[in-house]
């Protein structure tokens, strides 16, 4: 304690003296951390090393280190946060009337019902702690807390003034435990989660849920990789229960000009109430450049997807064909990794997304700018 508190004296105190000074004082801060059993605040230490580091060799050896005692610590807090202008908040219509098929006009759309221009804040706080581990097994114990907050714009709140900006807010917090272990007599890792949640809608309780994950690669090696997931969630709502079974396919394959991955998800969902049973079918792709473009690193990816209802109820009638949704979007996110502060880089993402439904009501689409923060290491 008293090593640290000396430390923190040292580095307010060489404020102007030089780059090289401060990074022996956050390093020696770091190690005193780490000795008083502390390695939390030694990593702290460690990634305002970086912001001082004299040379690039300095900087490789002080992510190496923290990389290394991430590896070896209990402890884990992580922290997202990212701001989104968009102009489909609430993921509303295009259309200002309720139609199907795009000829049988039902009528004329709420204005909460159509899309909908604000910001949006999103904000992830995860804290974990490995109880045991051994060279076959560990168990992992998290807490996330999950929040989305929306402030509709003065257009917004014009076109639709019964609706407030917190009807489109919602939070999560949920506690998961992890365990990771060899399958018995071989090399094959499995990872296993069981999370238990709460959640609210417009500040008012949405009702539990919980979700059982499992997941193994299905091949692994330096250049191409492949990795099996399943899953199972349940929600207890007010007014229905909720049940979505998923089975996912991601790859990677690491090219000589970057990393190009891709991902099958399928998911049924069912619920007791009307409306909520359909299947769902995803279908993305993403290449990563290995080089950065002068300051920027950059990535792009598309999606496509396919909903299906067979079942539909519209205004106490069934639609004849069902509901069908299919889904296309687009990203491109820069990292500007030289402006980093602390291992943080700036992350600039654009998408955009197009949905197209024979009910007008589910057909829209959105352009979202998302600006946020990204770890290095």
């Amino acid at each position: 304690m008293a090593g640290r508190a000396a430390g923190q004296a040292a580095w307010r105190a060489a404020r102007g003296g030089g780059d090289g000074l401060r990074y022996d004082i956050a390093r020696h801060t770091a190690l005193a951390a780490l000795r008083g059993g502390n390695s939390l605040v030694a990593r702290l230490w460690l990634r305002r090393a970086l912001d001082v580091a004299p040379d690039a060799k300095a900087r490789a050896d002080t992510v190496t280190d923290y990389r290394d005692l991430s590896a070896r610590a209990r402890l884990h807090f992580s922290a997202e946060l990212s701001l989104t202008p968009t102009d489909n908040l609430n993921d509303g219509a295009s259309s200002k009337y309720l139609a199907i098929d795009d000829w049988f006009v039902l009528g004329a759309l709420s204005g909460s019902a159509q899309a909908l221009s604000g910001l949006r804040s999103d904000a992830s706080l995860r804290l974990s702690y490995r109880l045991a581990a051994t060279a076959q097994a560990q168990t992992t114990l998290a807490l996330r807390l999950m929040t989305s907050t929306a402030l509709l714009s003065a257009e917004a709140k014009r076109l639709a003034p019964d609706l407030r900006s917190a009807d489109l807010n919602s939070t999560k917090l949920e506690g998961s435990l992890t365990q990771d272990f060899l399958w018995p007599n071989s090399q094959q890792p499995i990872s296993v989660s069981l999370a238990l949640g709460e959640g609210w809608t417009a500040g008012a309780v949405a009702g539990p849920y919980a979700r059982l994950e499992a997941a193994t690669p299905l091949v692994r090696s330096a250049k191409f990789g492949l990795l099996l997931r399943a899953s199972d969630e349940r929600h207890w709502r007010r007014d229905a229960q909720i049940e979505a079974t998923g089975l996912a396919v991601e790859g990677r394959h690491a090219l000589k000009g970057g990393t190009l991955g891709w991902g099958v998800a399928l998911t049924n969902v069912s619920g007791s109430a009307i409306n909520q049973d359909y299947q769902r079918a995803i279908v993305s792709m993403d290449y990563q450049v290995a080089r950065a473009l002068g300051p920027v690193k950059l990535a792009a990816g598309v999606t496509a997807g396919l909903s299906q209802y067979d079942s539909y109820s519209l205004l106490g009638a069934q639609v004849t064909d069902g509901r069908t949704d299919r889904q296309f979007g687009v990203t491109l996110d820069m990292t500007f990794q030289d402006i980093s502060v602390m291992g943080y880089a700036p992350k600039l993402g654009l998408s955009t997304t197009q949905t197209r439904s024979n009910i007008s009501r589910f057909e829209g689409h959105g352009v979202d700018v998302t600006f946020g923060f990204e770890s290095q290491f």
